[in-house]
C-alpha cells in the first residue's frame, strides 16, 4: 500500500494558489496575469495571497519549480520501467517530448522569460538540467554494464550526454514553432537510432 502524504493547511493553500496561477499563466501569459487575478481564481483574498507570495514573479517561479519537478519524476519513472538501455533512452526522450507537448503554452512563457528575465529562470533551469544530465549518464552507464553499449570513458559519457540533451532541446524548440508532435517524435527516433548504433557493442 502506497502512503499518501498528508498536506498541512499552508501546503494546501500554496498548492491551490499554484494551480490557479498555472492555469492563468497558460491562458493569458505572465504579463497580463495580475496578483488580483490569481487571488480571485484561487478563491483567496489578496492579503492571503501576499502572505504566501510576495510577488507574481515568485508565484511564477513556484509554478516552474513544481512543473520541472513533476516532469523529471515522470521521466525518471518511465526510464526505470524500461528494461534495456536503448528503451531507457527512448523513454527519456519521448516522455520529455510528450510532457512538453502537454505544457506547450507554459513552455512558451518560460522561453520568453529566459530572454526577458534570465535571472528568474536560471537557477531552476540549472538544477533541472543537472538532474537530466545525471539521469542520461546513468542510462549510458547501465548500457555499458549490461553489455549493450561499448565501453566508454567517463569523459565520453559526459560528452555524449551533453550532445544528446542539446539535440533534444533543439527538437523541443522546433516543437514550439511547428507543434507537430509526430514529426518531432520521428526526428528524435532517428537521432536516437543513429546514436544507439554508434555506441552499441560490436
Amino acid at each position: 500500500m502506497v502512503d499518501i502524504p498528508v498536506l498541512n493547511k499552508d501546503e494546501i493553500i500554496r498548492a491551490e494558489i499554484i494551480l490557479s496561477a498555472r492555469e492563468l499563466f497558460q491562458r493569458f501569459g505572465l504579463l497580463k496575469t495580475t496578483m488580483e487575478d490569481i487571488a480571485r481564481a484561487a478563491g483567496k483574498g489578496k492579503s492571503t495571497l501576499y502572505y504566501y507570495y510576495t510577488s507574481k514573479d515568485e508565484i511564477f517561479e513556484a509554478v516552474i519549480q513544481e512543473d520541472m519537478a513533476e516532469v523529471f519524476v515522470q521521466v525518471k519513472k518511465a526510464v526505470e520501467k524500461a528494461t534495456t538501455a536503448e528503451l531507457k533512452l527512448k523513454a527519456f526522450t519521448l516522455t520529455r517530448l510528450k510532457l512538453l507537448n502537454q505544457r506547450i503554452a507554459l513552455f512558451n512563457i518560460v522561453c520568453g522569460e529566459i530572454n526577458d528575465n534570465p535571472a528568474l529562470i536560471r537557477k531552476n533551469k540549472k538544477v533541472y538540467e543537472a538532474q537530466e544530465l545525471e539521469l542520461l549518464r546513468s542510462i549510458l552507464h547501465f548500457g555499458v554494464q549490461k553489455g549493450e553499449f561499448r565501453k566508454m570513458e567517463k569523459e565520453d559519457v559526459d560528452n555524449l550526454s551533453f550532445v544528446m540533451l542539446s539535440a533534444l532541446r533543439g527538437i523541443e524548440r522546433s516543437l514550439l514553432e511547428d507543434s507537430q508532435m509526430k514529426k518531432m517524435t520521428d526526428r528524435m527516433d532517428l537521432i536516437l537510432n543513429i546514436l544507439a548504433n554508434g555506441i552499441k557493442k560490436k
